[in-house]
C-alpha cells in the first residue's frame, strides 16, 4: 500500500500544515522501527494516518462520534486534545479501511499511551513528540534515547508530558499514568 493514496484524502480532511506535520512524524517512525526492528510498511501507514483525525472543520466533533457511537471516557471527555486520537482510530478504519488492530491502536493511543502498548505503539507516540520541529525542554534528550531503548525513551516522553499537564493544572489522562507506571514497573 504507497503513502500516496492517503495523501489526497488527508490534505483535504486535516489540511496542508498538519499532513506536513504527518509526513515528519512517519520519517521519524521509519527511522526508529529500521532501528527497532518493525516492519517499515506498517510504520508508515501508522504515522501518516495518526492524526487523521484532527479534523480541519472541527466544528461539530459530536457528530463525528455520535455517527461512529464513540462514547467519550472522563478523561477524555474534558481534554479536547485528545479527541483526535480517539476519532482517527475509527476515521482510519472506516475511511482508509485500516484493519490492522496494530496500526489502529497506534493511532488511538499516540496521545496518552497506555498498558500493554506494542514496539508499533510506542514508536508512533514517540515519533510524535520527536519530530523534528517539535521543540521543548528534554526532546533532544528523548530523541537520543529513542535510538537506544523505547522504554526509557517513553518514561522520558510521559514523566515530561506529566509535568507539563501538572504545570498548566491540566488532567492528566488516566492512560498515560498507567502506562508510565507499567514502564517503571518493568523497569524494576
Amino acid at each position: 500500500m504507497s503513502i500516496e493514496i492517503f495523501k489526497g484524502p488527508l490534505i483535504d480532511s486535516i489540511g496542508r500544515k498538519r499532513f506536513s506535520h504527518s509526513l515528519r512524524v512517519m520519517e521519524t517512525a521509519v527511522e526508529l522501527a529500521l532501528v527497532h526492528g518493525v516492519p517499515v510498511k506498517r510504520t508508515r501507514i501508522a504515522a501518516i494516518l495518526h492524526d487523521c483525525g484532527r479534523l480541519k472543520d472541527c466544528t461539530n466533533l459530536e457528530k463525528h462520534f455520535k455517527r461512529r457511537n464513540i462514547i467519550l471516557d472522563s478523561d477524555s471527555g474534558l481534554n479536547t486534545n485528545l479527541h483526535h486520537a480517539i476519532l482517527g482510530r475509527y476515521i482510519a478504519y472506516d475511511r482508509f479501511c485500516i484493519t490492522d488492530i496494530d496500526i489502529l491502536n497506534a493511532v488511538r493511543y499516540h496521545t496518552t499511551g497506555r498498558i500493554d502498548m506494542s514496539i508499533l505503539e510506542k514508536i508512533i507516540y514517540l515519533a510524535d513528540a520527536i519530530e523534528p520541529k517539535r521543540e521543548y525542554e528534554g526532546v533532544k534528550e528523548i530523541r537520543k534515547m529513542s535510538v537506544k531503548d523505547l522504554d526509557e525513551a517513553m518514561m522520558m516522553s510521559l514523566g515530561n508530558t506529566c509535568s507539563y499537564l501538572r504545570s498548566n493544572k491540566t488532567e492528566i489522562h488516566t492512560n498515560t499514568i498507567e502506562c508510565l507506571e507499567w514502564l517503571e514497573k518493568d523497569r524494576k
